[in-house]
């Protein structure tokens, strides 16, 4: 992947200006232009072997230039003289001149055969039509419609009723899911031939030619030839036979905004019902093109329907025995409720031998079978998607390819391992994280990647794959040598394989389950990251001389392995640490009975971005700590430090300490280090998470001045779920109003609300706080920015909240869960822009104030696991908004009690 690796190559001379201090900006410059030059050739690579072959050498001599800039920039910041300096900036220079030189004659070779292919676009688009390919025939199989018949009726209701003006209706989903299937069926009803007096329809596809798209219209309005006609005859002849008729136009598989601009001008609007039927892959393009109605997001079959579909396709032709029905509805849940590789399988088990043991076979192999068949449809359709990918989408796409399959993806993870392997172009006005955010929902608009879940204000929390898709993204990370997966439940021989992957080139390396891959590995790994747990021995990942990207989040280390610290090329490191439970017999009082020691020297990986260091929950987290050394704080490049429980070796800063302008976020930083002399190091912070045990909340007077941190946006209070459990039975006690317990209870103390950062627009507390109700409003309700709080467990003791007078004015979001509340006295005034109210989980509470439904922006209301009167006040809501306002909002209730 050229792009990717020449981004990620414009990243390191950047860290390495930001290191030594040295002028590289004309190197930076010109790698600049020569990815220009790839952006606007971004959709022929997969077509031409030429470029292929060329992004495979300019990847390698990034890859390569990025080790020579690190080692060389290591030594011109250390040098102790002037002449040793120049000397060492002297030797960086020529050598990365070499390397931009390099790969500028390899982009002059890209530049050739661009201008060809630009030459001869025009031509190739009239001959070759992609409609024709056998893909698109299996697409239009009308057995695909099998389940979808509340669907077919809505649509044809949809076009043949509702306004008179020209309406354009858009059908959105991925290859294969029956897009074309149910436009071409809706185009070809009864109904629809006796409402319009004129029905045409032509397939755009990726590689378009407008005036291909106006032949196939007139040919279906005229049998009078056109073909002598220049594109703005066309264009004409086809507006003058659409004048005064009402006329039903069917654009299939349409890619571009450009390619609809292009093509609705035809289209006149003559107020008498015509209509604009799209299909596309692309939320984009629907929602540009769309009249104002939302698109129509084409689903998955569920379980029944897949099987109806298979059952129809296969067992209706001939007779089988129960076994082969029972591996037939194994294959078509397997298939993941996509048509067309239903239609695909089925096609695949009528050709092969009716013996029981081919049909297990396709039955274990399902996904395998989709996709390494060269003749298979299927993957044509998916090709079709990531081969029209922008260069910059591509490597993010094929990085879905290192999670094991079914495996949630959590967005955080996913957008930092992005950000630490270089794939993200950083864009004007835009912070790193806009930008990879902005990347993931383009591929999610594409159909590629699926919203698992999302968080109660409606954020992208996991993400997922279809299988299928996954199959082709494992494919194509093959062929170009981007990602190697080893450990798949069909490998034989974890150690042959290994060799035989990795042996080519530096690539990225995805180990599953299978400790035996480890030891032969390609010392020259990009990527390292490890699913499936078990006890790594770090000698092993000494050859990893180059490794960038080390995630052994999901394994075993006793201690913290200091053969890590040799690997200076290292971006991302993640560990999980788990100290021996024999050290856990000591005191209680002991807080630091287990220590989890981080070497000074970790400040030797200079070049770190995201640091990731967890403990094991099973262990009480009261008897244990990471100790992290002083030297953390001198490590320019962080931006991700994310911890459990810790402690600083040395309270007070040192004199190496300096302002971490790059780190942006902070997780399970301790509580005796939230002070204005700390957070001055933190000026550009964006989320933070304070967590600790009881004691390290309550150990220092002088805590909490956030006022520093400008720019944080989400901070988080979070104590442990052990510690939690630790004060139950005070809590309870508490709650009796014993006064003997009532002086031991734990309560924090709320800064004021001018020690609270000025733009915070995040705050949640998770854990028994037992703050005050009061305090909470008060405090919390002045924050001038805050949209979104969230109290998880006790957060706040007593039964009843009166919300102050001040209230909440600004809060767009609320999530209450496991609170102890019963009693909540609050009127519309205290949250006059709240938009969404989440209840999980609280068993107390008597009902929801009846005085919001005069709170105008509210949307939702979610309740889970609460009184059955909570939902009926909801429900009373939403009648009484119906009722005074004509508005409507949606009430979910999960599971009353």
């Amino acid at each position: 992947m050229a792009y990717a690796a020449v981004t990620s190559l414009m990243r390191t001379i950047h860290q390495s200006m930001e290191l030594t201090g040295c002028d590289l900006q004309p190197f930076y410059e010109k790698l600049e232009s020569l990815r220009a030059i790839m952006e606007k050739s971004c959709n022929i690579t997969g077509d031409h072997e030429g470029l292929t072959t060329l992004e495979v050498e300019i990847a390698e001599v990034a890859y390569k230039a990025e080790d020579m800039v690190d080692s060389k920039s290591r030594k011109v910041s250390s040098a102790e003289t002037v002449i040793t300096r120049s000397k060492a900036f002297w030797e960086l220079c020529c050598s990365l001149e070499q390397e931009v030189e390099c790969i500028d004659s390899f982009m002059m070779q890209w530049l050739a055969i661009w201008d060809w292919y630009n030459n001869f676009k025009d031509f190739k688009a009239q001959n070759f039509c992609l409609s024709k390919i056998p893909e698109r025939a299996v697409e239009r199989s009308e057995d695909i419609m099998v389940g979808y018949e509340n669907e077919f009726k809505m649509m044809l209701d949809q076009l043949a009723r509702g306004e008179r003006e020209l309406a354009v209706v858009s059908i959105v989903g991925m290859g294969g899911i029956g897009k074309t299937t149910l436009a071409t069926k809706l185009y070809n009803d009864p109904c629809m031939m006796y409402r319009f007096d004129i029905r045409a329809k032509a397939t755009v596809s990726q590689e378009y030619c407008v005036r291909n798209v106006f032949l196939d219209l007139l040919s279906c309005i005229s049998d009078k030839p056109y073909d002598q006609l220049h594109d703005g005859q066309l264009a004409d002849r086809l507006q003058k036979l659409l004048k005064g008729e009402r006329y039903l136009v069917v654009i299939d598989d349409i890619w571009t905004t450009k390619a609809w601009d292009d093509i609705q001008i035809c289209f006149p609007d003559f107020h008498n019902g015509s209509r604009i039927l799209l299909t596309t892959r692309n939320v984009e393009v629907a929602e540009y093109a769309s009249s104002g109605k939302p698109p129509y997001h084409m689903r998955l079959m569920n379980f029944d329907e897949s099987w109806s579909l298979l059952y129809e396709k296969v067992f209706t032709k001939d007779s089988f025995s129960p076994e082969y029905e029972q591996l037939g509805k194994q294959i078509a849940l397997k298939c993941g409720g996509l048509p067309l590789a239903i239609v695909v399988i089925a096609g695949l088990l009528t050709k092969i031998d009716k013996a029981l043991s081919e049909w297990q076979s396709v039955a274990e192999n399902v996904s395998s079978a989709v996709s390494t068949d060269v003749g298979v449809q299927c993957m044509r359709v998916l090709a079709m998607s990531y081969h029209y990918l922008p260069h910059h989408l591509k490597p993010c796409f094929l990085y879905f390819a290192i999670f094991p399959e079914d495996k949630l993806i959590f967005v955080n993870k996913l957008m930092i391992l992005w950000e630490t392997e270089g794939f993200l172009k950083v864009e004007e006005m835009k912070s790193i994280e806009e930008v990879a955010e902005k990347y993931l929902q383009d591929l999610i608009d594409r159909s590629l990647i699926s919203i698992e879940s999302t968080t109660f204000d409606g954020k992208i929390k996991c993400c997922g794959i279809h299988d299928t898709t996954r199959e082709l993204c494992m494919m194509e990370a093959r062929n170009m040598n981007f990602v190697n997966v080893l450990g798949s439940k069909n490998d034989q021989n974890p150690c042959v394989k290994s060799m035989q992957c990795l042996s080519k080139s530096r690539g990225r390396i995805s180990i599953h389950n299978k400790k035996e891959y480890v030891r032969c590995l390609n010392s020259e790994a990009h990527s390292v990251i490890l699913f499936g747990r078990f006890r790594c021995c770090m000698r092993e990942y000494l050859p990893f001389k180059l490794v960038r990207v080390l995630d052994l989040a999901d394994n075993i280390c006793l201690t913290f392995p200091r053969e890590i610290l040799y690997l200076i090329h290292l971006r991302h490191l993640a560990l999980r640490i788990y100290p021996n439970v024999e050290q856990y017999l000591g005191s209680e009082e002991d807080v630091l009975s287990s220590r989890v020691d981080i070497p000074t020297s970790i400040s030797n990986l200079c070049y770190l971005q995201s640091l990731v260091l967890y403990l094991p929950l099973v262990i009480n987290l009261r008897k244990h700590a990471l100790i992290l050394p002083s030297e953390i704080l001198t490590m320019p490049q962080l931006r991700h430090l994310h911890l459990d429980r810790n402690y600083l070796r040395y309270h007070e800063l040192t004199e190496k300490s300096l302002v971490m302008k790059n780190l942006h976020s902070l997780f399970g930083w301790n509580p005796s280090y939230c002070t204005a002399s700390f957070f001055r190091l933190f000026p550009n912070l964006k989320e933070l998470q304070v967590r600790g045990i009881p004691q390290d909340f309550h150990s220092h007077k002088d805590l909490y001045d956030f006022r520093y941190l400008d720019h944080l946006e989400e901070l988080a209070f979070c104590l442990p779920p052990q510690n939690n459990a630790y004060f139950l039975e005070r809590r309870m006690c508490f709650q009796t109003r014993n006064p003997l317990v009532v002086e031991v209870v734990p309560s924090l103390i709320l800064p004021p609300p001018d020690a609270f950062p000025r733009n915070l627009k995040n705050l949640t507390f998770t854990g028994n706080f037992f703050l005050s109700w009061k305090d909470l409003s008060i405090v919390v309700g002045k924050l001038p920015k805050l949209e979104l709080l969230e109290l998880t467990q006790g957060v706040c003791r007593g039964r009843e909240w009166e919300v102050a007078e001040e209230g909440f004015p600004f809060l767009k979001f609320l999530l209450l869960k496991r609170s102890h509340i019963q009693y909540w006295r609050a009127s519309c005034d205290h949250f006059p822009c709240l938009e969404r109210l989440f209840l999980d989980s609280c068993r107390f509470l008597d009902s929801i104030p009846q005085d919001f439904a005069d709170i105008t922006t509210l949307a939702l209301i979610d309740i889970r696991n609460c009184p059955e009167s909570v939902g009926n006040s909801a429900k009373q809501i939403q009648q009484d908004i119906q009722d005074n306002y004509g508005g409507s909002i949606e009430v979910h209730i999960h599971q009353a009690l």
